[in-house]
């Protein structure tokens, strides 16, 4: 259920930097989520590091506990998973298969919601949460309402901000010449890259 997560400090599998100002941060476990769209009781609400939702810790198949991403339920309440065609228009939904037979993959970010319009014989129609409409498959599996909102971590220090893995963003003017094209403070010249390509 849990597996540790190795970090890359912004390196490619060459070992170049294509992220710069990547690095440290504080260990994080992965939590793997289950793989088939299941109803499931709550047992316990988590904190993920690598999602913006809560997960929950729901037992299913008769006393197997798995992770999945929770909405506004509680703990002791049923997590509900139905197939879109027994939705009702209007109704909210989260966690959306794209195909039958697939995870759910559409609205999983903290406070997200797609909404039910309209219900055809075998297609149904979502409002996804940037106000898309898609068309999907009425076999296709969804959670019933929306995800639970994940109030965001307060950067109040330097600290906090090197614990997520960000470092110190550096100015090009502040650098030597020989380090970036606007470095050196000799002024002048059009702002650029720190590859040398005209950043206005």
């Amino acid at each position: 259920m849990k597996e540790g997560l190795r970090k890359t400090g912004g390196r490619n599998n060459r070992g170049r930097i294509t992220i710069r100002f990547r690095g440290g941060g504080h260990k994080r476990n992965y939590r793997i989520l289950e793989k088939e769209e299941t109803t499931g009781l709550i047992t316990s609400i988590e904190y993920s590091p690598n999602r913006t939702a809560y997960i929950g810790k729901c037992e299913v198949y008769g006393g197997k506990e798995v992770y999945k991403i929770i909405g506004e339920q509680e703990i002791g309440t049923k997590l509900e998973v139905k197939k879109l065609k027994d939705v009702k228009v209007g109704g909210m939904v989260y966690g959306v298969a794209e195909r039958p037979g697939q995870r759910g993959k559409i609205g999983r970010a903290s406070g997200v919601k797609c909404i039910v319009i309209k219900q055809e014989e075998k297609t149904t129609v979502i409002r996804l949460p940037s106000k898309e409409l898609k068309t999907l498959n009425n076999e296709c599996t969804c959670t019933l309402g929306e995800v639970k909102i994940n109030e965001r971590i307060r950067r109040a220090k330097a600290g906090t901000t090197r614990r997520l893995g960000i470092r110190p963003k550096v100015r090009g003017t502040a650098m030597n010449a020989v380090d970036h094209p606007n470095g050196g403070k000799t002024g002048g010249g059009q702002s650029r890259t720190k590859w040398g390509q005209l950043a206005k």
